[in-house]
């Protein structure tokens, strides 16, 4: 059997990848790296690239640009396959995240791919609050980067977190009339979990799911 990922088709996806919208700053090297392997496979072997992590506005631009392609370039070695969907480690991670995944759904009615990372877990609901608000103010001045060096801004809601709430969500989109991004949004979410407050962001391209104790609140700037 020939090795089933070999370095021309690792440059070839990512040239492909970034053909209309590269990244043009400094790190968009670093993202390179990550679909380079530096030596052959073992046969009937499967090389994956390094996890590698880099600082959130290089990795929310490379993941939104890596959407029209359902994220298969930025997903790396499969962590759990489980039912309608398979979870694989992203290639690119948060500094401080806990864990950085690609979910793939498989079933007949949904065939999207989305990025999660979670970023704090705690049972103080005060620490958790301060990263949810902390993040937000990090996300919100991310962009996506053109080909021409244009960049698209992220616009979006506040979510005010609540004490007695059990999930709260703030939500930002592309400021873009591009089809292929008009259902991306980027969540953060600060979600009660048993006995701990959890932190996550999820990049995803289809609509939320109903929401309990949270939701978007319009107009409001922290």
């Amino acid at each position: 059997m020939k090795p089933i990922l070999t370095l021309t088709v690792a440059v070839s996806a990512f040239s492909s990848l970034f053909a209309q919208n590269p990244l043009t700053h400094a790190d968009s090297v670093v993202l390179a790296e990550f679909h380079l392997q530096s030596a052959e496979p073992a046969a009937d072997s499967v090389s994956y690239p390094p996890v590698r992590v880099v600082d959130i506005p290089t990795v929310i631009d490379a993941v939104l640009q890596d959407f029209p392609s359902n994220l298969r370039h930025i997903s790396g070695e499969p962590v759990l396959a489980e039912g309608e969907f398979e979870n694989y480690a992203s290639v690119l991670t948060l500094p401080d995240a806990q864990e950085c995944l690609v979910t793939r759904w498989h079933s007949e009615k949904d065939t999207t791919a989305s990025w999660q990372a979670k970023m704090f877990t705690s049972d103080d609901y005060g620490a958790a609050e301060r990263q949810y608000h902390r993040l937000y103010q990090q996300l919100k001045n991310c962009h996506m980067t053109l080909g021409d060096s244009s960049m698209i801004l992220l616009e979006g809601n506040w979510g005010p977190a609540k004490a007695g709430a059990a999930f709260t969500t703030s939500t930002l989109r592309l400021k873009t009339d591009d089809w292929r991004y008009r259902d991306v949004r980027i969540d953060l979410e600060l979600v009660y979990q048993l006995t701990n407050w959890t932190v996550q962001i999820n990049i995803v391209s289809k609509k939320p799911d109903d929401m309990v104790g949270g939701g978007e609140v319009i107009n409001t700037v922290p």
